[in-house]
């Protein structure tokens, strides 16, 4: 089964605008979706729904005022689909096992570091230059560039399709529907 991206440019203002609601709930919508084999089916909207819905904090549109702990996006999940739930793996071993179990994985990731080029989404590319100090400074700086950004993403392990990525950058239309193709290291 292939990992159906839930993307976070989903709303209007972020379509019209490039900004980004929350990489948590659409990465747990991700989740939800593959470990229910989408018979649930949520959207990254669902998502940020379920979150709030979880925890009591509402996104604001284009401010980061409401990062998501590990705990708010187990609730998160909770709510999305009953009987899913979540837990924190002891080790590297203990998410391969559960992953090749049918598990899907929230992975907390430091964007671009680490990341193969095939998976960085044409939206970072885009507004890769944002990032550095007050905004627009990566272009100046390519040390803040490198550095890049917490984010929260989402990898499978399906027995045909192997192990698969999906960023919430990513469009989750044309190239960018499915998770990526990876390798667990």
């Amino acid at each position: 089964m292939k990992l159906k991206i839930k993307s976070q440019l989903d709303t209007d203002l972020e379509a019209k605008k490039g900004i980004l609601d929350d990489c948590g709930p659409s990465s747990i919508a991700c989740a939800v979706g593959w470990v229910t084999g989408y018979a649930v089916d949520p959207s990254a909207a669902d998502g940020v729904a379920a979150k709030a819905k979880a925890t009591g904090r509402v996104e604001k549109q284009g401010v980061s005022d409401n990062g998501s702990s590990l705990g708010d996006l187990i609730k998160t999940a909770e709510i999305m689909a009953k009987g899913v739930d979540g837990r924190w793996a002891q080790s590297w071993e203990e998410v391969v096992a559960a992953a090749k179990g049918g598990a899907a994985i929230g992975i907390n990731v430091q964007v671009p570091k680490g990341y193969p080029a095939k998976a960085l989404s044409k939206w970072h590319h885009k507004w890769a230059f944002w990032w550095g100090p007050k905004g627009g400074g990566g272009k100046k700086d390519p040390t803040h560039l490198a550095k890049g950004y917490g984010h929260m993403t989402c990898a499978t392990w399906d027995a045909v399709e192997g192990w698969q990525f999906a960023d919430p950058t990513m469009s989750g239309k044309g190239a960018e529907a499915y998770g990526g193709l990876l390798s667990p290291r």
